[in-house]
């Protein structure tokens, strides 16, 4: 059957409140489980699961159940239990690197973690073998397991700290004793990202961690993709998995650290694949950007600065009409737009922009007709649509549109064919790097029976824009900008120009026409009503067990945009069955990472052997993106919030590059803020200033106060470069995380899980950022019996607990690296990571309370994915820095700085090539270093010896 675009709804007279669907009032409590019949293997066990009792809480049980448990490796257990004819949804294999482990194993005798079960009624304990630790246990709790709803319940032990059960903007560690708390796993738009709620991304892992005199740490995946409530009853003493359906999937981790159980989990989906150099250097966007002259007097005023800007970014402003894979002829011109990205690229630079899921589909004031993104996907059948082959459509911000079903078959060929053509690296838009937003996937239809037209009218989807503007000022750095000359004109004959006739098609002109003269959003049908759908008792849209989905609650009253709350409100609809035969109700929280996976893809494809770097909104276990937090907000508040959400995406969902919109993207920003947001950006592992259309504009530069904070932050920054580079490395080897929170690096401590507004930036570098405005002072606590010592100075601090710091202005922030750390900086001043590339490298050593100390770096070509390398350790003993490792790629040693000496000290290096040659030695008794002028190149194994 032809595609066609009609909507599926049939047109009501008026705006509708339909009464909410049958109430479902199963009392779950009362279900009696299921008994179980085992057989024995020697990789696990077997075995099958027949219903106790009817129970029927919200919809039909399964009455056979299948278990298979199996000891993957000595430090995982999987408990799988699905229902006997394989109806339930099961996670797919294509939405993680090489798909899911196999259910295979070994034998429970290899394992660290023991698995016990009673058989009537069936429930079971995981125990870690060493110190009896229990892990999960269900005893006294029914398994319910049914179409729409599943419930496994388990006790907690006194002392559980959990983490995780990202994404959310509550506390690192979750806030499980407060009365009703529950994490909603449903990808949503969640503008303002609010405590409490579900956010963008779903990441079912959390770490239980026990800190204090006997610390340890384990770890439970539920493989789930389906919505759920997380739930923790009776103020923290369970953990309830609730969940819309799928499978009950678990894969248990022995720890015994936190970072053991990152790294277990990561094996479950496989790390963060590696990323360019060039993205961990600052990024720069705004929402809002009235032309490419004004992008490009952002790039020369960060230069005039001296703030270092890596990479400039442009959000939707550049499309016409906000369409993907256009440009905005009269302002975002072809040629203009290359010159800009040619300015970037010949001063080692680079250029994203933002590429959406939802595809402009049409509507009566403008065609999609000559749409060639449209048309071709139409082809393709390369869009969500419902089962009589009609497409689904929604509204985002082009206004009506269609959503790619990443599922179908001709989906990725028809992704692959417009990055090809749109952002063509000889005569197209030669990005860099891609935007990935609204991937949740975001729909502005507040509920399935909104009449899409009247919706685009009401958004002002797409908005009317003012006319082309006259260029206002000459830009040194781009010559060809000049005053006095409208935007919109071009450049001269033999210059390419990118009309809307080569965007769009033949028609191009007369559209953008029509809309900059109509001075309306559109010509809407006479009738604005909303459309009134067919079964909207849908259990699929209507699931009987219904989740804390901030985004729909049940209706309390009448109005135009209530109706049914339902799953689909805000996003696309969840009775929609995809390409590959399963509803978006059991696969809505894989679409981001669906987003991500294709658009990888599609960029391998157009430069093979060229790291692709995407960052993404929404996410799922196993996200190849780096992610951004969503749309925060400018206030001191979410400044800090931005510190455990962070943790939680990297160090326990296990998302190797994280980060916020640094001085906030909702909301007016202030110099004080903006700057103390300039020095906790830099110390995420994505740093990015973005704001939004209705804010004023808050590049760092704007302010005094801000640009000194930036260009300070900045060249701290680039120096810490290849530390952040390596522990990235690491993170995509086995899943080490990139940042760390003070709990995990000194679990001995009982008050270390209690604080979270610090971190560890990589496995050394502590980070305290002032936490209250107008304040220059904040409390940082020093691990007891560490020392630590403060990174511009190297002066030392013994750890004892809590200490005030005064005097903390705003051109800085408290960093310090721990005591028994090697850490590697770039020596010298750079603005671009390339330049940077060129320094030379001075090695920081800062002895623990034993003395020794140790570190490591990584160094390749920061581009290609078979690049050479050299990985190098180092091992400082007291009086002697071994450094061992590969030696591939180029590495220039030009000094080590030993710090926490007393006294001046003599310096030899022995290696192949240097038999005791002595070094020029420096003593500073005022910091108490001494540093070692070495100017080699690190080409084979050395040892620095102190004399």
């Amino acid at each position: 059957m032809l595609w066609s675009l009609i909507p599926h709804l049939t047109l009501a007279a008026a705006q509708v409140v339909i009464p909410s669907p049958v109430e479902h009032t199963g009392d779950a409590d009362a279900c009696q489980g299921y008994v179980l019949k085992v057989t024995q293997s020697d990789c696990g066990l077997d075995g099958e699961l027949t219903l106790k009792g009817k129970c029927g809480a919200f919809g039909p049980d399964y009455e056979k159940l299948k278990l298979t448990v199996r000891h993957d490796n000595d430090d995982r257990l999987r408990v799988h239990i699905a229902d006997a004819e394989g109806k339930a949804h099961v996670v797919p294999d294509d939405v993680v690197q090489d798909g899911w482990p196999k259910l295979e194993g070994q034998g429970q005798r290899e394992s660290n973690l023991q698995f016990d079960y009673t058989e009537d009624p069936f429930t079971f304990k995981v125990t870690r073998k060493s110190d009896g630790e229990v892990i999960f246990d269900t005893s006294g709790q029914a398994l319910i397991f049914e179409e729409q709803y599943v419930r496994v319940k388990s006790a907690l032990a006194e002392g559980s700290n959990i983490q995780g059960a990202a994404q959310s903007s509550d506390n690192f560690t979750l806030p499980i004793t407060e009365e009703g708390y529950v994490r909603t796993l449903w990808n949503r738009d969640a503008y303002g990202v609010p405590g409490r709620t579900n956010l963008y991304g779903s990441h079912p892992i959390i770490v239980n961690q026990k800190v204090g005199e006997n610390p340890s740490a384990s770890g439970v995946f539920l493989l789930n993709s389906n919505g759920m409530d997380i739930k923790f009853p009776e103020q923290g003493k369970y953990i309830e998995y609730n969940t819309l359906g799928g499978i009950a999937d678990f894969f248990f981790l022995n720890g015994p650290t936190p970072a053991d159980v990152s790294r277990q989990a990561a094996a479950i989906w496989k790390p963060s694949p590696m990323v360019p150099y060039w993205s961990l250097g600052f990024h720069s966007c705004r929402y809002g950007y009235e032309d490419i002259f004004e992008v490009a007097e952002v790039i020369a005023n960060y230069s005039a600065a001296g703030i270092p800007l890596q990479t400039q970014w442009m959000d939707i402003d550049y499309m016409y009409e906000r369409w993907i894979m256009t440009l905005d002829p009269p302002r975002f011109a072809l040629d203009k737009v290359q010159y800009v990205i040619d300015h970037l690229h010949n001063n080692s630079m680079q250029f994203i922009v933002m590429v959406d899921p939802a595809t402009f589909s049409g509507m009566p004031s403008l065609s999609a007709e000559n749409y060639e993104a449209f048309q071709s996907g139409l082809q393709q059948k390369a869009f969500l649509a419902y089962d009589d082959g009609n497409i689904y459509q929604g509204v985002v911000w082009p206004g009506p549109t269609v959503f790619p079903d990443w599922t179908a078959e001709g989906t990725q060929g028809w992704w692959d064919s417009e990055f090809m053509r749109f952002f063509n690296t000889e005569n197209g838009v030669n990005v860099d790097g891609i935007w990935l937003d609204m991937n949740e996937a975001a729909n502005f239809l507040p509920h399935i029976e909104a009449n899409i037209y009247r919706i685009s009218k009401e958004r002002e989807a797409p908005p009317v824009r003012k006319l082309p503007r006259t260029i206002p000022r000459t830009i040194e750095d781009f010559p060809r900008f000049e005053a006095g000359k409208n935007i919109s004109e071009p450049w001269g004959e033999g210059q390419p120009q990118s009309g809307p006739e080569q965007v769009l098609g033949g028609q191009g002109g007369s559209m953008m026409e029509k809309r900059q003269n109509d001075n309306s959003s559109g010509n809407y049908p006479e009738s604005d009503a909303d459309f009134m759908s067919a079964g909207l008792d849908s259990q699929w849209l209507y699931p009987p067990y219904r989740i804390n989905d901030r985004r729909a609650p049940p209706s309390t009253g009448g109005g135009a945009d209530l109706g049914i709350k339902n799953i689909s409100d805000f996003t696309a609809r969840t009775d929609i069955v995809q390409g590959n035969g399963v509803r978006m109700y059991s696969e809505h929280n894989l679409y981001g990472s669906r987003h991500s996976i294709a658009t990888r893809n599609s960029l391998l494809k157009r430069r093979p052997n060229h790291r692709p770097f995407t960052v993404a909104r929404a996410s799922y276990s196993g996200t190849p993106s780096a992610v951004w937090m969503g749309d925060n907000i400018a206030t001191w508040e979410q400044y800090i919030s931005t510190i455990p959400q962070m943790l939680s995406l990297t160090a326990v969902s296990g998302i190797g590059v994280v980060g916020a919109d640094s001085c906030g993207f909702g909301g007016n920003t202030t110099e004080t803020l903006c700057a103390r947001w300039a020095w906790l950006g830099a110390f995420n592992t994505f740093y990015r200033n973005h704001n939004e259309i209705s804010a004023i504009s808050q590049e760092f530069y704007r302010w005094p106060i801000t640009a000194e904070a930036a260009r300070n932050a900045g060249k701290v920054r680039l120096q810490l470069l290849d530390y952040l580079y390596t522990a990235v490395h690491q993170h995509s080897v086995d899943g080490t995380p990139t940042v760390w929170p003070v709990s995990w690096v000194h679990p001995q401590e009982a008050e270390s899980v209690k604080i979270e507004t610090q971190f560890y930036f990589g496995p050394s570098i502590l980070v305290a950022p002032v936490v209250h405005e107008n304040s220059t002072s904040v409390d940082v606590w020093f691990a007891p019996g560490e020392t630590f010592y403060d990174y511009f100075t190297l002066a030392a601090t013994q750890g004892e607990g809590w200490k005030k710091l005064n005097d903390v202005g705003y051109e800085t922030m408290p960093v310090y690296i721990r005591g028994g750390s090697v850490v590697p900086l770039r020596k010298g001043d750079a603005m671009t990571t390339e330049q940077n590339m060129q320094l030379p490298f001075e090695l920081i050593v800062t002895p623990g309370k034993d003395g020794k100390a140790t570190g490591a770096l990584y160094a390749d070509d920061g581009e290609t994915l078979d690049s050479e390398c050299s990985d190098i350790h180092f091992e400082f003993d007291g009086s002697k820095l071994c450094i061992k490792g590969s030696y591939n790629h180029p590495v220039h040693l030009s000094s080590v700085v030993f710090a926490g000496q007393d006294k001046g000290r003599d310096s030899k290096v022995y290696g192949p090539k240097v038999h005791g040659q002595g070094c020029e030695t420096q003593f500073d008794e005022a910091k108490k270093t001494v540093t070692v002028k070495v100017d080699l190149k690190l080409d084979c194994d050395l040892t620095i010896e102190l004399c």
